[in-house]
């Protein structure tokens, strides 16, 4: 109803204000009749331009013209010699009727461009204190609701459209809302606002939108003028201003989020690993003390029976192997923490091997390990106490896994760019997804009896990552226990200053 009202009054108001202006020619016409011979023709001439002048004010340009032409014909009619006729006895009164129609028409067109601009400055007012007030009101909002909130109650009422806003990037989220669903997903994908001067559902203008800031889309807004002015006064400009700021209000919001979010999770990070150094440094102090004492009792044999000694190597070994499980987790603490600090020097790989079997040979006396070296191995770059620490925590999985009579080879191979190392065991291999044994506290047989945390593996791939290598396991393919092996780059050796 409301729309056919609108559309009444703009087919009649034309027609409304030329009768008025009829009138206000009758009218004067009444008025000045009474001053015949007594004023001039001339002054009553200016009392019906004053008339046009006042008419073009106040009901427009259609309006005021009809006035020109009604003002000469009353003019003309009633107080030009002879009266009540449009014949004229003086030839000059065709150029004062001439000059009143074109003074008429000019002062008609000057004062509706006039008013017409005085309606723009006050709506283009109105269009940019609502714009303030929606900007003051997303600076204050915390959620994306509120951001809505705020969009529909400072341009709704203000600029006389009906506001929706949808902040979601999924056109498919949108489906079953009342809009053309074919014009949100062109505008959300594409990042152009589109326009239906009639739209089909009711009839109105409407403006699809998107609201995008930093090449990202968050949304779209869609309003719709059932007066169909929505390009009026600069009113679609204006609707793409206020996405922009929205879209800037969504991006910021949701980096706070994001920001907030990775606070806390880093907060937790780095309680999580102060807890555990604590616990590792805890534990650690009381059990040097306890392999100590083991160490002196084992050096003064003399008294003990085969019995007490063959106990003092279990408490020996056996806080050995605790000692290294704590040393593991400090370890991860710290890399966790601080990042890899790497201390590079150029040197042989062999003697690495060599020195991290010896360790082995010392905690697993009964173990064999075989190991494959390639003729010319090249010099390597890299950190001699962390990549021993791989290899370790390597040989001490395969012991872990693998019958004691098992043979654990350690193969070298040598590319043009990376050296790979392979561990390779004959134990029960793996049952998990190989990628899931690089985690933290990932156990590679979930029913072993054998002790561990599981994270070994995890510092494994963590120093060989910092070394720019790769790290993989794979069960044998003869179905036999599995193969760990990591990959160094190979860099050019620096050649040395000549003398």
């Amino acid at each position: 109803m409301e729309i056919k009202a609108t559309k009444f009054n703009s087919e009649t108001r034309p027609i409304i204000s030329g009768l008025i202006a009829i009138a206000i020619s009758s009218v004067l016409t009444l008025i000045c009749t009474p001053a015949i011979g007594v004023v001039e023709l001339a002054n009553i001439v200016m009392v019906f331009l004053l008339s046009t002048f006042l008419v073009a004010i106040t009901l427009g340009r259609n309006a005021a013209i009809v006035s020109a032409f009604s003002n000469v014909a009353f003019f003309d009619f009633f107080f030009v010699p002879p009266r009540f006729s449009f014949s004229v006895d003086d030839g000059q009164y065709l150029i004062t009727f001439l000059v009143m129609l074109i003074v008429g028409l000019v002062t008609a067109h000057l004062a509706a461009k006039l008013k017409d601009q005085i309606k723009d400055v006050l709506a283009r007012e109105r269009l940019a204190k609502a714009l303030q007030n929606l900007s003051r009101g997303l600076f204050s909002a915390s959620t994306e609701e509120q951001i809505i909130q705020v969009a529909k109650a400072t341009l709704e009422k203000p600029i006389g459209v009906d506001i929706e806003l949808f902040l979601t990037d999924s056109p498919q989220e949108l489906k079953k809302s009342k809009f053309d669903s074919q014009a949100i997903t062109w505008a959300i994908q594409s990042g152009n606002r589109i326009f239906h001067e009639i739209d089909d559902f009711d009839g109105s203008s409407i403006i699809f939108i998107p609201v995008r800031a930093e090449l990202k889309t968050f949304g779209i807004l869609i309003a719709s003028d059932p007066t169909r002015s929505i390009r009026k006064h600069g009113l679609d400009d204006l609707l793409q201003t206020a996405s922009n700021l929205i879209a800037l209000a969504v991006a910021q919001l949701r980096s706070i989020k994001s920001e907030e979010a990775s606070k806390v999770e880093a907060a937790t990070e780095r309680l999580k690993s102060a807890i555990l150094s604590s616990l590792s440094h805890d534990l650690r102090t009381p059990l040097t003390t306890m392999i100590g004492l083991a160490e002196n009792l084992q050096a003064r044999t003399h008294g003990l029976d085969e019995e007490s000694k063959k106990d003092l190597e279990t408490i020996r070994g056996q806080g050995m192997r605790l000692a290294n499980m704590i040393g593991n987790l400090l370890e991860m603490a710290r890399l966790q923490t601080q990042g890899p600090t790497l201390k590079k020097e150029w040197q042989p790989i062999e003697d690495v091997l060599g020195s991290s079997i010896k360790h082995f040979n010392e905690s697993f006396a009964d173990r064999k390990v075989e190991l494959h070296l390639p003729a010319n191995l090249p010099p390597m770059y890299f950190d001699e106490v962390l990549i021993e620490r791989v290899l370790s925590n390597l040989l001490e999985n395969s012991a872990k896994y693998s019958n004691l009579d098992a043979l654990i080879d350690i193969e070298v191979a040598v590319s043009s760019k990376s050296l790979t190392i392979s561990v390779k065991d004959s134990g029960k291999g793996f049952n998990q997804d190989p990628e899931k044994l690089f985690e933290m506290f990932a156990r590679g047989i979930s029913d072993t009896k054998q002790t561990g945390m599981g994270v070994g593996l995890a510092i494994c791939k963590t120093i060989v990552e910092a070394h720019d290598g790769n790290i993989s396991v794979r069960n044998n393919s003869n179905g036999i226990g599995s193969t760990i092996e990591f990959t160094l780059p190979i860099y050019p050796y620096p050649e040395l200053d000549k003398p």
